[in-house]
């Protein structure tokens, strides 16, 4: 098995290759032609249970005799409360803030946890099920598909059935609610939540042999689980439930856990590193700072530390993004370096200050892409993705990325961050927050304090103009993840419009992944999101065989962006139509005028070349469910449940002669969350001939109605 040391250099090696050209190439095609080889013998050496560690294995890990063992065990026990993020005489005043500035929090996470000892679950759009007095850890409840648990986790198949979805048995075995269980145990001082979750951690363990069956086949689910586990029992220490054989067992669980992540590091072959690599760095941090007995301990820790500062200069963008063009996944990630940060802060491991101020620009980019209703614009890839859940399990919007502000205000001292979380402000308290209680919590400063004016990334590609309740973005992000474009969607120049507190113009989100491919691939169409389609051909072609990229096809061009004034304009273009051999691009405008309460999209769609030659243009605006359309004169009446729009147009021009179009009505579908879709009006119109062409529309309020 290789060590840590040898993977650190291997990591480093592959790292530095990629830049250089050739070398790139040729570890690829190297890669290539050895990997039936290796993979026979990575097969081989997990089928002689490499990761397995029973008692005997587990003093050897502890560097103790098998008759010394119960000592280290309790020795480990007593440490744990003392090793996460949160002390454990923090407690009583996280009870008493719950019951005194967050009322209903308490018995909402109680209720969670009832459903929980039920074993009803509510995963990736399912709805509650019932799983029964036993929980099957192998079985995708929403499809009934079960997956053999001896089988080794190499050869785990995933996406070869439609409507069969791995991450069912991913989701549920990564243990978020394991927390909710010791948490709830508590802050209620009732042993039957310490007891169903020991129970079912002993449940998984004996019914998930190590490097076998589903809940192995991906390491960044074995990340996860690590983390929750580790949080679950040190919060539940000093319950007289937690015997020594048991901890036994479940210390033995996690060391086997450690070493299959050092042996399984998540690195693509050609040497981007994703979400996934990051969680593996985060589940060794976590292990190696929880269980320092363990002689392994102290190079997962280091590997670690190391990695995790080089993949925030890899990952993460300068304006703060992370760079895989998902705001879902850019609140996965910043999760993951928030906890980490207050974990070595908490054990006093040291992080560059380069490191805190990248870290410190990813909460600024949560703040600053949060609409006025608190929720995140559902732009690229989203699958509901957290690293753990420390409130609002089963109950929370996915769509509300702000728990990372207030995990943020603790680490940065930003009481503006503690009043922008909302509700999820007590997510920081878990990270030692009690002290920000005394900065309050005056009704209304979420709102304010959130909502900060315009802002431009230019790096994430993300152009917001935004006034009081209104808020309107112009979307320019590029492929992400170095050119793969991992969880990008084609959503160039689309816009999301946000107007008076309500959602009107949304992106449609993403629905599923490998259990329906082609749900997925008409979810992160062209034709799914608010901008122009040109021959019917995608920005960036999908690559066959590979099921979360794109073809690098686009680059933006032109960024324009002006505010400050009593009109604000955001702008620019993109190429991604020039692969054509008559070649197109699409320039967008997004007018914010503020003093009329108007806001205009302008689309410039033009050859860069001499030439006129005839092209098929379609245009799709994706509204809110919530939304109605009626024809009118000239236009379009939209309604809300609180107010009505006009949408003046759409109009169109051809080399400067107005055209008619017949604007019609589509049913579409919004996905809020993984799983679970809502049907939505689509507003098309189409038109084909030569190019030059302008089309603008523009969508004022008419009327204000009371809630």
């Amino acid at each position: 098995m290789a060590n840590a040391e040898d993977l650190d250099f291997a990591t480093r090696l592959l790292s530095k290759a990629q830049h250089i050209g050739w070398l790139a190439t040729a570890r690829m095609g190297f890669r290539k032609v050895l990997r039936p080889w290796l993979s026979r013998r990575h097969r081989a050496h997990v089928l002689r249970q490499p990761y397995r560690v029973d008692r005997l294995d587990l003093a050897a890990a502890f560097g103790v005799t098998p008759e010394d063992l119960t000592a280290a065990v309790e020795r480990v026990r007593l440490a744990l409360p003392q090793r996460l993020p949160v002390s454990p005489e923090s407690v009583a005043e996280i009870r008493a803030l719950y019951k005194k500035q967050a009322p209903g929090v308490l018995e909402a996470t109680v209720e969670s946890a009832d459903r929980i000892c039920g074993h009803l679950f509510d995963l990736l759009g399912s709805g509650p099920v019932a799983l029964g007095a036993t929980i099957d850890w192998h079985r995708d409840f929403k499809s009934g598909y079960r997956w053999n648990p001896d089988q080794c986790f190499l050869d785990v198949a995933h996406g070869h059935a439609v409507g069969v979805d791995i991450k069912v048995p991913w989701e549920l075995s990564r243990g978020h609610h394991l927390v909710l269980l010791a948490q709830t145990a508590l802050l209620s001082g009732d042993e039957k939540y310490a007891r169903e979750c020991l129970a079912q951690m002993t449940s998984w363990i004996d019914a998930n042999p190590t490097a076998h069956g589903v809940n192995w086949a991906c390491p960044m689910d074995v990340a996860f689980r690590a983390v929750n586990w580790l949080w679950s029992l040190g919060l539940l220490a000093e319950s007289p439930l937690m015997t020594e054989a048991w901890l036994t067992e479940v210390l033995a669980s996690l060391v086997a856990h450690g070493r299959f992540l050092m042996s399984n590091l998540e690195v693509r072959d050609d040497g981007v590193t994703t979400n996934h690599y990051l969680a593996d760095l985060v589940g060794l941090l976590y292990l190696g700072l929880c269980l320092k007995e363990v002689r392994d301990a102290e190079g997962w820790k280091a590997f670690a530390v190391r990695e995790l500062v080089r993949e925030m200069d890899r990952q993460v963008l300068a304006d703060g993004a992370h760079y895989e063009s998902s705001l879902s996944y850019h609140r996965l990630v910043t999760e993951m370096f928030l906890s980490s940060a207050m974990l070595c802060r908490r054990h006093g491991v040291e992080l560059p200050p380069s490191f805190y101020d990248r870290l410190r620009k990813m909460c600024e980019f949560v703040q600053g892409y949060t609409k006025p209703n608190g929720l995140a614009p559902q732009i690229g890839d989203a699958d509901n993705g957290r690293l753990h859940i420390l409130t609002g399990y089963g109950q929370a919007d996915v769509r509300d990325h702000r728990h990372l502000l207030a995990v943020g205000a603790v680490l940065f001292d930003r009481p503006d961050w503690w009043a922008a979380a909302g509700l999820t402000w007590v997510e920081g308290l878990w990270f030692g927050g009690l002290r920000c209680a005394a900065w309050g919590r005056a009704q209304g400063s979420a709102q304010s304090s959130a909502q900060s004016g315009s802002r431009a990334f230019p790096e994430a590609g993300l152009y917001i103009l935004r006034r009081q309740a209104d808020y309107a973005l112009l979307n320019c992000n590029p492929i992400g993840s170095r050119g793969v474009g991992t969880h990008k969607h084609n959503d160039l120049l689309a816009v999301e419009m946000h107007l008076g507190g309500e959602d009107i113009l949304v992106d449609s989100g993403c629905f599923l992944y490998t259990s329906d491919p082609q749900s997925y691939n008409r979810f992160r169409s062209t034709l799914y999101h608010s901008t122009v389609r040109v021959d019917q051909a995608e920005q960036n072609r999908l690559i066959p065989g590979k099921f979360f990229c794109l073809h690098p096809d686009s680059r933006l061009h032109r960024f324009q962006w002006d505010i400050g004034g009593p009109v604000e304009q955001a702008a620019a273009d993109h190429d991604g139509y020039e692969r054509f051999s008559h070649p197109v691009r699409h320039r967008r405008e997004l007018w914010a005028d503020w003093l009329n309460g108007s806001w205009r999209v302008t689309d410039h769609v033009f050859s860069p070349v001499s030439g006129s030659h005839p092209h098929r243009l379609e245009w799709t605006l994706t509204f809110a469910p919530h939304c109605s359309l009626q024809p009118a004169e000239n236009g379009w009446s939209v309604v809300t449940p609180r107010q009505r729009f006009w949408l003046d147009g759409p109009r169109l021009s051809a080399n400067g002669t107005p055209v008619a179009i017949s604007p019609y009505l589509d049913e579409g579908t919004v996905a809020e969350q993984y799983g679970r879709a809502r049907r939505a009006p689509f507003l098309r119109w189409s038109w084909e001939g030569s190019l030059p062409v302008e089309g603008v529309f523009t969508i004022a309020s008419l009327e204000s109605r009371s809630a």
